[in-house]
């Protein structure tokens, strides 16, 4: 990687967006990482893909499509084609928020995403809470996706939640306890306690993120996910690609 490129990925708001910039061309490279056997990228030599490929890229919870835009950037001028999608009260769509707001809607708005805009072989790829999204999405529409990828997020099974999937998330207050904001019940509200959760330390960054980040709608992670195909993952097939924070998290557990 140029120092023109480390510089410009430094400068993306998160550790999720940074790992996602040499992670995401990583997978056309077939370089996945799963514990206990894995290789940090900063020890690998990564080589642009020679083959063209479409991403879709789902967001973690309280984030947007634009948490990816420097991402698309880079994967653009690899040579890919590649999407974020905003879902329903979150991010650019925050003005959508409302009780009624569940798992289901977040899965529809990818599924007619990746349907209205007639793409077929997608690399779905989501983040944290998007881990969710995608294992749904691809339950709906096997026939358009190519792989999943599972960049830091939840592996839920047939008829999980979230918080059932990754019951770590019982320990973080931000969360796992909603808030309540005009009505609605909500958790990662923006914050300092938020901010320090998702790893944000560098002025620079904090400052990109603090007037995006939006609070998350609650349903979204009591409510079960229920698979056509429990199957399906492996089915299609994924990759597992975990930052370094989270990495080191696992080995102290």
């Amino acid at each position: 990687m140029s120092n023109t490129e480390k510089k410009k990925s430094r400068k993306i708001f998160s550790i999720l967006a940074l790992i996602a910039v040499v992670a995401i061309v990583a997978i056309l490279t077939v370089f996945a990482i799963n514990k206990p056997n894995y290789e940090l990228y900063e020890e690998k030599e990564i080589n642009l893909p020679k083959n063209t490929a479409t991403y879709v890229l789902i967001p973690g919870g309280g984030h947007g499509a634009w948490c990816y835009d420097m991402v698309i950037d880079q994967l653009e001028e690899a040579g890919q084609t590649a999407y974020a999608v905003s879902l329903p009260g979150t991010g650019e769509r925050a003005s959508e928020l409302t009780s009624d707001i569940g798992l289901e809607d977040h899965i529809d708005a990818t599924v007619d995403f990746i349907t209205e805009n007639d793409l077929h072989d997608v690399i779905l790829v989501g983040h944290s809470y998007g881990g969710m999204v995608i294992t749904g999405t691809a339950d709906r529409i096997p026939d358009r996706i190519k792989t999943i990828v599972y960049l830091d997020a939840v592996h839920p099974k047939n008829n999980q939640n979230l918080i059932e999937a990754q019951p770590l998330v019982e320990h973080v207050p931000i969360v796992s306890e909603p808030s309540v904001i005009d009505g609605v019940e909500v958790n990662l509200v923006p914050g300092d306690e938020t901010l320090k959760f998702l790893g944000l330390t560098e002025e620079e960054d904090i400052n990109f993120a603090k007037d995006k980040l939006t609070p998350h709608p609650w349903k979204t992670f009591t409510d079960k996910l229920t698979l056509q195909n429990p199957n399906i993952v492996e089915d299609i097939g994924k990759y597992d690609i975990y930052t370094k924070t989270t990495i080191d998290g696992l080995d102290n557990m």
